[in-house]
């Protein structure tokens, strides 16, 4: 993975972790045209995620967030050993999400979990 993803995963972190995601979308898109591997398929599945806790959350389009949480999760999933994130907590916390989601498109309440973070340690 080269330097300039690292500094990308860095951030998008930073700023998903944040309650940013379409900012964090933005900075791990530009790292994920060039990469190749592993290395853009965990890029691929972290953009999926922030999109989809974007238009769930900020434009209130549930059906859309559970596509790309769906999405998302699954390369996620898919991901090896790729120098990465701690992501078993995060790809557990955002199934909980996409279970909670299918629910609200299909007419329930807006989920009211916490939100899936990469770097725990840091908090809100």
């Amino acid at each position: 993975m080269s330097p300039a993803t690292r500094r990308a995963l860095a951030e998008g972190s930073r700023l998903f972790d944040a309650g940013a995601f379409f900012e964090a979308h933005e900075a791990w898109e530009e790292a994920w045209r060039p990469e190749q591997g592993e290395a853009k398929a965990l890029l691929h599945g972290l953009i999926q995620v922030a999109a989809g806790f974007h238009k769930g959350l900020v434009r209130g389009r549930p059906s859309a967030m559970v596509k790309l949480l769906g999405k998302g999760l699954g390369r996620l999933e898919a991901v090896g050993q790729v120098a990465a994130p701690a992501l078993e907590p995060f790809r557990s916390d955002v199934a909980r999400w996409l279970e909670a989601g299918r629910r609200w498109a299909e007419g329930g309440a807006r989920p009211d979990l916490p939100l899936p973070l990469l770097e725990p340690h840091r908090g809100r």
